[in-house]
C-alpha cells in the first residue's frame, strides 16, 4: 500500500470521526438543554420528588421543594433517617406497605414496573407540625432484575384532608343530630316511599328502620285523600310549615303530627322528593282538646248552677203555697193525697237541681257519712228517666254500712258508668247495680295498696259489647278512648278512678268480648252514723217576733211572707239589698230575724249582710238560697250568719229553722 493511500483513508476516517464528534456535540447540547429543562422543572414544581433504596429506606435525593415543604434543607433531609422525618404511624404503615410490595415484585416483575403505588402519610416537619401528603411511587430495577430503588413524588394534599376531616365532622354533627333528634327526620321520594328515617321515626310510627324505609309514606296517612292536598301545597310554595296531618301507626293507633318540610331537589332543579321534621302533637292536641272541653264544662257548669238557683225559686214558690194549703187540708179531704203528691214531686225536683248543683259545683268536695242506697235509687231512676230504651235493675243491701263520701262527686262517678255502659249497648239493654258489705285482707288489696277491712262494693253490670284484654287494661289511662274523632275526650273513666282514689278506695273492671262488662267500686266502710235525710215532716213551731224577708224574686217574698204569717210573725219585705238595709235601719229594735237571700242583683247578698252588721254587730241573719251551702254561703257563716235554709223549703223546715235562730240568740 502507498503513502497517498494510506493519507486518504486516514483523512476520511478523521472526517467520519468529526462526523460523528459533531452529532455527539449535537447531541450533548440536546441532553443538557434536556437536563437543565428537567432540573428546572424538578426545581420548581411543589411537589416533592425522591428517590430512595428499596431495601433499607435510605434517601438518596431529594427535590429542592423538600425545604419548603418540610422545612429542612435537602442536605439536612438526606441526613435524616426516614423514620424520624415520617410518624411513627406512617412509618409503620410503610414498613408493612413496602414489604408486602416487594414480595409481588419478586413474583412479577413485569406487574410491579408498570404499577403506581399511591399512599397517603404524614411527614413531620422541622418545626413540628405534620403535613399530609399523597406518595405516588415506581420500583427501579438494578441490571439483574433486582428491585433497587423507589423513585417517587410526593404531594401536599393537607388542605383537601382538613377538608375531608371538617366535612367528616360535620357529617358526624348532623349525623348526631339526625340520630338523636327527639322529632322525626325523615326523606322520601317524590313517589312517596322513605329514603330515610332517624330513630324518632320508628318510634313514632312503630316501625324498625328495615321496616319503614321503601314504604310509601301515602300508606301511613289516616286519610289518604290529605296526600294530594300536602303534595300540591308543597310543590306550589316549595315547602310548608307546621302543616297538621293525622298519620296510622303500625298498632293501628292515629297519631296527630306538625310536619315541617322543603322540597328535596337536585342541581337542575329536578323534584326528587320531600325532607323535614314531624313533630308528634297528639298529647297536646288532646290537652287542647280537654282544655276546650274543661272551659265549656265550666261554662255549662255555671249555666246549671244558674238554672238549679232560678227552678229552685220556682219550686219555693209552689212548695210556699202547697205546704199552706195542706195545713188547713184535712187528711181525710180527697185533696190532701194529691196535696202530698205534689209536695213529694217538689222534692223531686229540688233534688234534681241538687244534681245540677253537684255537677256545677266541680271538683269541690263536700264529704259527710251516709248510705249509698238512697243515693244509688234516685241516681238509676234520674239516668233511666232520659234514657227510656235502657233499664236499670238495682239489689241493694238493706243493711248496708255508711261510708264517707262526696255524694255530687259519687253522683258523677255512676252517672258516668252509666253512661259508659249505654254506649257499650246499641239499641237497647240492662244495666245492673248491686251493693254489698265485704271485708277484705290484706292480701286481697296488696296490689291496690289499700288498707285492709270493712268496704262497701258498688257493682255496675252491663249488657253490651264488652272489651278485650288490651283495651281492658288502658281504659282508665287519661285521653284513652275507643271512639271516633269528636264524639269523646278518654276523660270519664279516668276521672271515675280519680274520685274513688281520692275517697280511699278502688276500682276494678272485668269484662270479655261480647259478654259485657262489670265495674265494682270499692269504698271503706265509716263507723260514723249516716248524717240522716231533712224530714219532711214534724210539728209547727211558730212564734210573734217581727221577721225582714229580703228577696229579689217578689214571688219567693211574697211566699215567705205568707208562710212566716200563717206561723205568727209579722213580716216586713224588700226586694233588693238597698231596701233591706233601708228597712232594717228603720226598724232594727223591732226586727228580731232577717231572711237573706244569697243571689241578688246590685246588691248582693254578702254586701247586704255586711251592710246589715255595720247597723248591728249581733244582728240575726239566716241565709236563704237556691244554692247548696258552700262557696259564699259558707264564708258569712263562718263571718256570723246564724243559719242557712236552701230553697224550696216547707213550712215544717221554715218553723224549725226560724225558730232555732232566734231562740239560739234569746
Amino acid at each position: 500500500m502507498t503513502a497517498s493511500n494510506t493519507t486518504e483513508k486516514l483523512q476520511k476516517h478523521i472526517q467520519a470521526l468529526e462526523v460523528r464528534l459533531e452529532d455527539a456535540r449535537a447531541q450533548l447540547v440536546s441532553l443538557q438543554e434536556k437536563a437543565t429543562a428537567y432540573r428546572l422543572m424538578i426545581e420548581n414544581i411543589p411537589d416533592m420528588i425522591w428517590i430512595m433504596s428499596a431495601e433499607k429506606l435510605e434517601l438518596h435525593y431529594l427535590s429542592p421543594s423538600a425545604e419548603q415543604m418540610l422545612g429542612y434543607s435537602v442536605e439536612e433531609t438526606l441526613k435524616k433517617p426516614f423514620s424520624e422525618i415520617i410518624t411513627p404511624e406512617s412509618y409503620e404503615y410503610v414498613v408493612r406497605y413496602f414489604k408486602e410490595e416487594t414480595r409481588r415484585v419478586m413474583e412479577d416483575k413485569t406487574a410491579a414496573v408498570q404499577k403506581a403505588h399511591k399512599l397517603e402519610i404524614e411527614y413531620i416537619r422541622k418545626d413540628g407540625t405534620t403535613l399530609w401528603v399523597e406518595i405516588t411511587a415506581r420500583p427501579i430495577f438494578d441490571e439483574k432484575g433486582n428491585l433497587d430503588q423507589i423513585i417517587g413524588v410526593s404531594r401536599d394534599i393537607s388542605s383537601r384532608i382538613d377538608a375531608q376531616r371538617a366535612l367528616e365532622k360535620s357529617e358526624e354533627k348532623y349525623r348526631t343530630l339526625f340520630e338523636d333528634s327527639r322529632d322525626t327526620i325523615y326523606i322520601t321520594a317524590k313517589t312517596g316511599e322513605f329514603i330515610d328515617i332517624n330513630p324518632a321515626g320508628e318510634a313514632l310510627f312503630g316501625y324498625s328502620r328495615d321496616e319503614i324505609v321503601g314504604l310509601n309514606i301515602l300508606d301511613l296517612y289516616d286519610d289518604p285523600k290529605e296526600r294530594e292536598q300536602f303534595i300540591q301545597e308543597i310543590e306550589a310554595k316549595g315547602y310548608v310549615r307546621d302543616y297538621s296531618l293525622r298519620f296510622r301507626k303500625k298498632d293501628g293507633n292515629s297519631i296527630d303530627c306538625l310536619i315541617t318540610s322543603t322540597l328535596w331537589k337536585g342541581k337542575d332543579d329536578t323534584i326528587y322528593g320531600y325532607q323535614g321534621i314531624m313533630r308528634d302533637i297528639t298529647l297536646q292536641k288532646r290537652f287542647k282538646e280537654h282544655l276546650q272541653h274543661v272551659q265549656k264544662m265550666e261554662a255549662i257548669g255555671t249555666l246549671a248552677g244558674g238554672i238549679a238557683h232560678n227552678f229552685n225559686n220556682l219550686l219555693m214558690a209552689i212548695q210556699g203555697n202547697t205546704s199552706l194549703v195542706l195545713m188547713k187540708t184535712p187528711p181525710e179531704d180527697p185533696n190532701y193525697k194529691k196535696l202530698k203528691t205534689i209536695e213529694r214531686h217538689i222534692q223531686y225536683g229540688s233534688d234534681l237541681s241538687n244534681q245540677l248543683l253537684g255537677f256545677a259545683r266541680g271538683g269541690e268536695y263536700q264529704v259527710k257519712s251516709m248510705n249509698l242506697n238512697p243515693m244509688i235509687r234516685m241516681t238509676a231512676k234520674m239516668f233511666s228517666s232520659t234514657r227510656k230504651e235502657i233499664t236499670c235493675h238495682t239489689r241493694l243491701e238493706p243493711e248496708i254500712w255508711s261510708v264517707e263520701v262526696d255524694s255530687g262527686q259519687l253522683e258523677q262517678v255512676l252517672m258516668n258508668l252509666f253512661i259508659n255502659a249505654c254506649q257499650a249497648m246499641s239499641d237497647k239493654g240492662e244495666i245492673y247495680i248491686q251493693t254489698e258489705n265485704i271485708v277484705l285482707s290484706e292480701f286481697q288489696l296488696a296490689a291496690f295498696q289499700a288498707k285492709p277491712g270493712d268496704y262497701v262494693k258498688i257493682s255496675v253490670t252491663d249488657t253490651g259489647i264488652g272489651m278485650d284484654e288490651d283495651t281492658r287494661q288502658k281504659i282508665f289511662e287519661p285521653f284513652f278512648t275507643t271512639k271516633k274523632q269528636g264524639e269523646g275526650t278518654g276523660l270519664g273513666l279516668s276521672s271515675v278512678y280519680g274520685i274513688i282514689k281520692h275517697h280511699g278506695g278502688y276500682i276494678t273492671v272485668y269484662s270479655e268480648k261480647g259478654r259485657g262488662s262489670t265495674f265494682n267500686i270499692y269504698l271503706p266502710a265509716s263507723p260514723k252514723t249516716p248524717v240522716p235525710e231533712k224530714e219532711l215532716t214534724g210539728t209547727l213551731r211558730k212564734g210573734s217576733e217581727i221577721i225582714l224577708v229580703v228577696d229579689d224574686e217578689k214571688i219567693v217574698a211574697e211566699t215567705g211572707q205568707i208562710m212566716l204569717e200563717e206561723l205568727g210573725y209579722t213580716v216586713l219585705t224588700a226586694e233588693s239589698g238597698q231596701a233591706a238595709v233601708d228597712t232594717y235601719n228603720q226598724n232594727k229594735h223591732q226586727i228580731q230575724l232577717v231572711i237573706l237571700d244569697m243571689i241578688m242583683p246590685a246588691m248582693s247578698g254578702r254586701e247586704t249582710f255586711e251592710a246589715l252588721k255595720t247597723i248591728n254587730p249581733d244582728i240575726n241573719v239566716l241565709l236563704s238560697s237556691g244554692y247548696s251551702i258552700n262557696g259564699q254561703a259558707t264564708e258569712l257563716l263562718n263571718q256570723g250568719c246564724k243559719g242557712f235554709i236552701q230553697k224550696p223549703f216547707n213550712l215544717i223546715e221554715l218553723s224549725k229553722k226560724v225558730r232555732e235562730v232566734i231562740d239560739e240568740s234569746q
